[in-house]
């Protein structure tokens, strides 16, 4: 039995929806928000263009202005994932990947199945380091070191990060709280 493209190829994280949280950012306080819903997350824009037969392109057509967009144009949703350790987590990084064993999820190819982590810096803000994966890890353009290569690189809200080919947004729960307010109800 074949698999199905989206199966085998660029799948993005399950995160959370823009809609899902927008009404707890509206009526909880940061604190509780943070409680509920973490206080880190990685913002993923997931396009619905069309797969081609490979698993590992995918096919981005130009309309003529002329044309009746309809049904042609690609259906952009961002996702909003927590990075938070899981419940019955043993350690203090938290762990990206593309296997369910990790902390987070990113279900794409380029992604390693144990591609990265974050730990907690000595400020309480975050640090990545790649785990040796396949595709590497950058943060804003820059190389991020593995484990015994060198030190972790400090991530910010607003960083771009990219697992393999996978390109996301980073951002703290106060930066999050701001970015859901600009959709309003």
């Amino acid at each position: 039995m074949e698999a199905k493209p989206e199966a085998a190829g660029r799948r993005a994280a399950s995160g959370l929806r823009i809609e899902d949280l927008r009404s707890d950012a509206a009526r909880l306080s940061a604190d509780e928000f943070e409680t509920q819903h973490g206080n880190a997350f990685l913002l993923l824009s997931s396009t619905g263009f069309k797969q081609s037969k490979s698993a590992t392109s995918t096919e981005v057509l130009l309309l003529d202005p002329e044309e009746e967009v309809g049904e042609r144009t690609a259906g952009v949703s961002v996702q909003i994932v927590p990075i938070r350790a899981a419940k019955n987590s043993l350690t203090h990084l938290i762990t990206i990947g593309r296997t369910e064993k990790n902390d987070v999820t990113l279900s794409d190819i380029s992604v390693s199945r144990f591609h990265a982590f974050f730990k907690r810096n000595p400020a309480g803000g975050f640090q990545l380091h790649d785990a040796g994966s396949t595709n590497g890890t950058t943060v804003n353009g820059l190389s991020v070191s593995t484990r015994e290569a060198g030190p972790p690189r400090n991530v910010k809200s607003g960083d771009n990060i990219r697992f393999g080919q996978l390109d996301v947004t980073f951002l703290e729960a106060d930066a999050l709280r701001s970015y859901l307010a600009k959709f309003g109800d």
